[in-house]
């Protein structure tokens, strides 16, 4: 995979994430930051413990 499609892939999986976080009523992190500030790593953490929460 060439850089290009690598970029094309993760700015997708985000635009997913935070299509995913804002469906669930998370707009912004603790510390003021908006969805579009984050990194993939950061909106993959955050999607995986809002599912952690929702399922208790």
């Amino acid at each position: 995979m060439n850089d290009l499609m690598k970029a094309l892939y993760c700015e997708r999986k985000k635009d997913e994430l935070k299509a995913r976080l804002l469906k669930m009523g998370f707009f912004k992190t603790p510390d003021g930051r908006q969805l579009y500030e984050l990194s993939l790593a950061e909106l993959d953490a955050i999607f995986k413990k809002k599912l952690i929460e929702r399922g208790k």
